[in-house]
């Protein structure tokens, strides 16, 4: 049985697959077989995955904001327009420089 040269082609691509017509007759499924569903899913991408990739996320952002917000904490803009609006502790941001030492 000679084979052929189209199974060994090194094109570098992954080939394309065939999919069968599926069946209009329900199929058997044996009662001591493992039950399994069909669980919806966006590219391998659960909801249940999709909702713990949230949450693992939205912490990361909730840090960096932080972060950004301390790290920019002496820059005059950030430090008025932002900072010094927090409710309770927004008057720890408030910088008042002295009559006596405004050059101005």
């Amino acid at each position: 049985m000679a084979i052929s040269q189209e199974m060994f082609q090194s094109s570098g691509r992954t080939p394309l697959r065939v999919y069968n017509k599926q069946p209009t007759y329900n199929t058997y499924i044996s009662p001591y077989g493992p039950k399994t569903k069909h669980i919806p899913n966006l590219m391998g991408l659960s909801l249940g995955k999709a909702v713990r990739y949230g949450y693992i996320a939205s912490g990361f952002g909730v840090a960096a904001g932080v972060f950004a917000l301390f790290f920019f904490a002496e820059v005059p803009k950030v430090r008025n327009d932002i900072l010094s609006k927090v409710p309770v502790v927004g008057e720890y941001w408030v910088r008042e420089i002295p009559p006596e030492d405004n050059p101005f």
